[in-house]
């Protein structure tokens, strides 16, 4: 049985596409510049919606970005 999308951070595109949307979503738009990072209290999924969040805010690199692009590339339907 695979554990895709149940780890944070994510391994492989494989671990972000098995995220929950929606908890993506809630943790993008729950993410403040004042704020900690969310602890493992919160989904896989939230976390990695607000650690996306902060990245758009801050613009600093955070090691994700090769992971960022793969799976923007795998998701993209043919045109």
């Amino acid at each position: 049985m695979s554990d895709a999308g149940t780890v944070f951070p994510p391994r492989d595109v494989w671990d972000i596409a098995a995220y929950e949307t929606d908890e993506v979503v809630d943790g993008y738009y729950s993410h403040s510049i004042e704020d900690l990072p969310p602890g493992d209290n919160r989904a896989p999924g939230y976390r990695w919606g607000w650690l996306n969040a902060r990245k758009d805010a801050t613009h600093v690199p955070d090691g994700f970005e090769g992971l960022r692009f793969a799976f923007i590339r795998m998701s993209r339907r043919p045109n």
